[in-house]
């Protein structure tokens, strides 16, 4: 199937997280959420991206992994820093493993980040809840990288 830009990518996608169990809807409601920010930032930046085969990946940084208490969700921090010439918009994949499994993902925006600067991000992963004491570990598994207007 051919999807002819990013907007109706995001229509496919919330479509199908609207077809989800009821009892899911406070989690459908958050995932529609990230998948349509992810396609309008996309859909702002140009939709072109340096892949994770880039080097966008190495200019970004997990710093933390940790359950929040509160929600039950993992969370990670971390940094990115801008090596390129332009000023730079990054698109962050989240992937959340626990005892090699990966049981979570989220997404990040970090727009505007000037030639050779470092900016801090954090990123709410939707998913399954973590258990109390689960080890997690977190890895970008996709950044795309876009000049910024």
């Amino acid at each position: 199937m051919r999807i002819p830009g990013p907007v109706s990518a995001v229509q496919i996608v919330v479509n199908r997280v609207d077809a989800l169990p009821r009892r899911r809807a406070g989690s459908r409601r958050v995932a529609a959420v990230g998948v349509v920010a992810l396609g309008l930032g996309l859909a702002a930046t140009g939709c072109s991206s340096s892949g994770s085969s880039g080097s966008a990946t190495s200019e970004v940084r997990i710093t933390g992994c940790t359950r929040d208490a509160g929600n039950h969700r993992a969370v990670a921090t971390g940094q990115v820093h801008n090596g390129t010439s332009k000023r730079s918009n990054y698109v962050i994949q989240l992937q959340v493993k626990a005892n090699d499994s990966k049981i979570e993902s989220g997404f990040a925006s970090v727009l505007r980040v000037d030639s050779g600067a470092r900016k801090s991000f954090t990123i709410r992963a939707v998913g399954a809840d973590v258990p109390s004491g689960t080890t997690l570990s977190c890895t970008a598994s996709h950044v795309g990288r876009t000049v910024s207007p």
